[in-house]
């Protein structure tokens, strides 16, 4: 039986909405059962950035487990070209990361580069950046530890 609802904005759509927590677990349930009527094996597919695997986005690219998300920003020059050796960065000069619980701000050489809103809030003392260099040129790694425990659909809002 199919039933129309309203939701009402900012409550039953906010991430630590009751039925929204409860939806993954009562999905996968709903998987098995239908999986052992119909003697298939079928799998739910992986979620956005999930088991490894990048997912990218304007300007970054992210990956999550239940327990943080990691965002990957490539560093540019003036010019936009890829920024080869972290010794450009002289030791991560001119590039501020600053956390909040629902957003994170990026700025590199007195120019914001990234400006993200959370999907959900994460522990600003539980995130962290390093600088990685790759045979693309240097890359600032993210890693924010999630307040909620769960699997974001996407990292912004």
């Amino acid at each position: 039986v199919l039933k129309n609802i309203d939701f009402k904005l900012n409550i039953d759509t906010a991430p630590d909405a009751a039925w929204l927590q409860a939806a993954t677990m009562e999905n996968l349930e709903h998987q098995t059962a239908m999986n052992q009527i119909t003697g298939r094996n079928d799998t739910q597919p992986v979620g956005d950035g999930e088991n490894g695997v990048a997912k990218a986005e304007d300007g970054y690219t992210w990956t999550q487990n239940d327990e943080e998300i990691e965002i990957v920003i490539s560093l540019k020059s003036e010019d936009g070209s890829s920024i080869t050796s972290t010794k450009e960065t002289k030791g991560g000069g001119g590039l501020k990361v600053k956390f909040f619980a629902k957003k994170m701000n990026v700025e590199f050489r007195k120019k914001d580069i990234v400006s993200l809103s959370f999907y959900a809030s994460v522990d600003p003392d539980g995130c962290t950046w390093t600088l990685d260099s790759d045979a693309n040129g240097v890359n600032l790694v993210v890693t924010c530890e999630k307040n909620d425990g769960v699997s974001w659909p996407r990292v912004t809002v």
